[in-house]
């Protein structure tokens, strides 16, 4: 990934535009669910979204005042259970199963940390690379959550 053409207000932006996407996605994948602690897990995750999408607000409005609050939040020891990375994604529909949205949920984590990560080793010791290092381990931590949850009913019940 270039450096080029990435200001801080684009980065912002396409970090709102993707913490939307996953709120919304996590919003309807809990209408979805039936399994009562699959529906509150993705409640979580759609209100963590949320609060993503506040802080991004809060810092496109003001940047200099907010982007030190996440700095230190990579440090909890986050385990990469690789168990969605083979999985195949498919496009979500109507008709998606509660795995297919897990599988959709636990790709789009990967991508979000893939793309946080990349961001943040560009700005490497600016305050928006460690906010963005910050948000790429928040990331892994849901795709990890994600992954125990697929553990946990997918592969239990297969």
């Amino acid at each position: 990934m270039s450096s080029e053409g990435w200001t801080i207000e684009k980065v912002l932006k396409t970090g709102l535009s993707m913490e939307e996407g996953a709120n919304k996605l996590y919003t309807n994948a809990s209408g979805m669910a039936k399994d009562p602690g699959s529906k509150q897990l993705l409640k979580e995750l759609a209100a963590d979204e949320a609060k993503h999408m506040d802080y991004f607000k809060r810092v496109l409005a003001d940047p200099m005042k907010e982007l030190d609050k996440y700095r230190g939040e990579g440090k909890r020891r986050i385990v990469n259970l690789r168990i969605g990375d083979p999985l195949k994604e498919q496009p979500l529909s109507r008709d998606a199963t509660y795995q297919d949205t897990l599988i959709f949920a636990i790709k789009s984590e990967k991508t979000a940390n893939e793309f946080y990560s990349a961001l943040a080793s560009l700005l490497k010791g600016e305050p928006l690379g460690s906010m963005l290092e910050s948000f790429a381990a928040i990331e892994m931590g849901h795709k990890e959550k994600l992954e125990r949850e697929y553990d946990e009913v997918v592969l239990r019940d297969s």
